[in-house]
């Protein structure tokens, strides 16, 4: 179990620092609790899938590419329970209630990770999803009694990075810099896409050729200064400059 002083000491730096770096937070909380690993994830949540704002993660490389590439997303049952709710979500309990997720944790197995956890969802705007997640570092036996313990400083230490974090967005952002109006067609153009439409698809549905699509995908792109569609929709979600459907 953490001392109690480590904690102080941990809480006075997250209330007192404007900005607790990422990689910085993640040190602390493993030399002050008895944590395996951690992951910090904020995304935008579009009918297509996520877009990702934030991800920071101790965990190795192949895990991360191993998730991603089996898919795991679609079985994830932390995932699922995370997105449908504000509890923190302890994933043996997650893993009972959904047994078709066990490709999942046998694969983390063979990786050598534990399965003996808790994802803390946080506060996030409206169509975002933000969570923390952490993976002990104790015998399976002592994961209740060590949840108990801890999981209150957990959630209080969680909502303080995570709060730095959208705090420190709004500083940085020079609020003259608003992006030019979007025109009908590019926010129609925009909110298909953002429900998963191909540029073919928006076409048909609007009535107008594939290229004129392009055309104004290209324009509200260099409106919302990004280089990629799906961070044009992101940025038109998050400014409620489009309609979802």
């Amino acid at each position: 179990m953490a001392d109690q002083q480590a904690f102080f000491d941990l809480l006075d730096i997250m209330e007192n620092e404007k900005l607790v770096e990422p990689k910085r937070f993640f040190d602390l909380m493993r030399g002050t609790f008895s944590i395996a690993n951690l992951l910090y994830l904020d995304v935008d949540v579009l009918t297509a899938g996520f877009v990702i704002h934030r991800l920071h993660h101790t965990f190795s490389a192949r895990s991360l590419t191993t998730y991603v590439d089996k898919r795991y997303q679609r079985i994830d049952p932390v995932l699922r329970m995370t997105m449908g709710g504000l509890r923190p979500v302890d994933w043996a309990t997650a893993r009972k209630l959904h047994p078709e997720s066990e490709p999942l944790f046998s694969t983390a197995t063979q990786l050598g990770l534990g399965l003996d956890g808790v994802t803390l969802p946080l506060t996030a705007p409206t169509r975002r999803l933000a969570f923390l997640a952490i993976q002990a570092d104790v015998p399976t036996e002592e994961w209740p009694a060590y949840r108990r313990c801890h999981l209150r400083d957990f959630q209080l230490l969680a909502n303080l990075f995570h709060a730095s974090l959208l705090e420190n967005d709004s500083e940085i952002s020079d609020p003259e810099e608003c992006p030019a109006a979007l025109t009908n067609r590019e926010t129609e153009v925009l909110g298909w896409a953002a429900a998963g439409k191909s540029y073919w698809e928006i076409g048909t549905i609007l009535g107008i050729s594939e290229r004129t699509v392009r055309f104004f995908m290209t324009n509200a792109r260099r409106k919302l200064n990004v280089v990629s569609n799906s961070q044009a929709v992101a940025q038109a979600v998050r400014r409620d400059l489009i309609p979802t459907f």
